[in-house]
């Protein structure tokens, strides 16, 4: 008998599923894989009897775990890329609605980097040289949220490499008062004389990006800024917590659900 087509996509896409949840797991038992999947018995054991032969998982005891083999179905992708796209809209959709520009922006060592921007599209000319640009973690915004909603191990290490041990206090102080407030604020003794404020974007417990607004304190103030584009920000970061959780096959988090509470290639931070 011939097999439909639908029955062969289905296969095809439960073959996939099988091989996200093994991998996801570091390895899992065939009952394990068919109480998560909602697989049939018989149709699991068959899908991996020929994810096997095709040398994307093995078994060991009881457990199946994937091979170094599925190194290959990741080797194109392009994780800049994938930004780009996933972000342009989002970041688009939240100029429309605040009429300052954005940045994605993403850890790098001891620093924090821009990895997408809205600021072609922004009529607000504020660092139009955006590409590359950095942060300092202690004194930016993006840097702040970062460090604020980090797992406590992580952000124990970065403040150990980008902070001196005799400011460490002032900075625990301040990442206390980010977590209160609800984002990272920008120092307002670095120049230029720019405001940002940012959230993070959170995948499970971690901090996948954080998204900050750059404006011009002189136009609009701080309390202004927060209290009219803090919201649509929250919604933006959300909706790229989804994008990475897809990504990773997570769970997201909404910024304001964490626990409570512009940069130049000199070093100019937002």
């Amino acid at each position: 008998m011939a097999v439909r087509r639908e029955d062969s996509v289905r296969a095809v896409r439960r073959a996939l599923d099988l091989l996200a949840a093994i991998n996801g797991s570091r390895g899992a038992t065939v009952p394990e894989l068919v109480r998560d999947s909602g697989i049939p018995r018989p149709t699991v054991l068959r899908l991996l009897a020929t994810l096997a032969e095709a040398g994307y998982v093995l078994r060991t005891g009881r457990r199946w775990e994937v091979t170094p083999g599925v190194a290959r179905l990741a080797s194109g992708f392009n994780f800049d890329t994938w930004l780009a796209a996933t972000s342009a809209p989002i970041l688009l959709e939240l100029l429309g609605k605040v009429g300052w520009p954005s940045d994605v922006m993403m850890l790098g060592g001891a620093e924090i980097h821009v990895r997408a921007s809205n600021r072609p599209q922004c009529g607000v000319a504020i660092e139009a040289n955006f590409q590359g640009m950095r942060s300092p973690l202690a004194d930016s915004a993006s840097g702040r949220a970062y460090l604020a909603w980090c797992p406590e191990a992580e952000r124990r290490r970065l403040i150990a490499l980008c902070v001196p041990r005799a400011q460490e206090r002032a900075v625990l102080r301040e990442l206390d008062a980010t977590r209160v407030r609800g984002y990272g604020l920008r120092d307002a003794a670095l120049k230029p004389p720019v405001g940002a404020i940012a959230v993070p974007v959170m995948l499970g417990a971690s901090v996948a990006c954080v998204l900050d607004l750059v404006f011009l304190p002189r136009v609009e103030p701080v309390e202004r800024i927060a209290a009219r584009c803090l919201g649509p920000l929250r919604e933006a970061a959300a909706g790229l917590s989804a994008a990475f959780a897809t990504l990773h096959q997570a769970a997201p988090v909404r910024p304001a659900d964490a626990p409570s509470g512009t940069p130049g290639q000199d070093g100019t931070a937002c």
